[in-house]
């Protein structure tokens, strides 16, 4: 009878060991599975991450192109805007001036070299 006993304890034993064992191995390949697109999201992640990261680059050079430009055309306005001071100021200065009738050729002569 004692043999019957432990023979039932060890049988229930083995029993709920390979449940467990069952059990397991389904949690274990669940993890894998999850593991997998865990992975392939975290790849995702990164490709993201990289096109992002070029996007700035590119925004950044674009931007530093567009300021080099900017600053250039300032400049030319800058000088187009004195050159066009000293014209108004040669012009001001002539007008004032008496100015001879008979020579009407050296007074465009004055604009053509106050233009220069």
């Amino acid at each position: 009878m004692t043999s019957w006993l432990i023979d039932a304890v060890l049988v229930g034993a083995l029993a709920f060991t390979s449940w467990r064992t069952g059990a397991m191995y389904r949690e274990l390949r669940k993890l894998r599975s999850d593991e997998s697109s865990l992975r392939a999201v975290l790849q995702e992640a990164d490709a993201s991450i990289n096109r992002a990261a070029h996007a700035v680059v590119l925004l950044k050079s674009e931007g530093v192109r567009t300021l080099q430009a900017l600053e250039e055309r300032t400049g030319e306005a800058r000088e187009l805007g004195e050159r066009l001071e000293i014209l108004l100021d040669s012009y001001e200065r002539r007008r004032t001036l008496p100015i001879a009738v008979d020579n009407e050729n050296s007074r465009l002569a004055s604009v053509s070299a106050a233009i220069r």
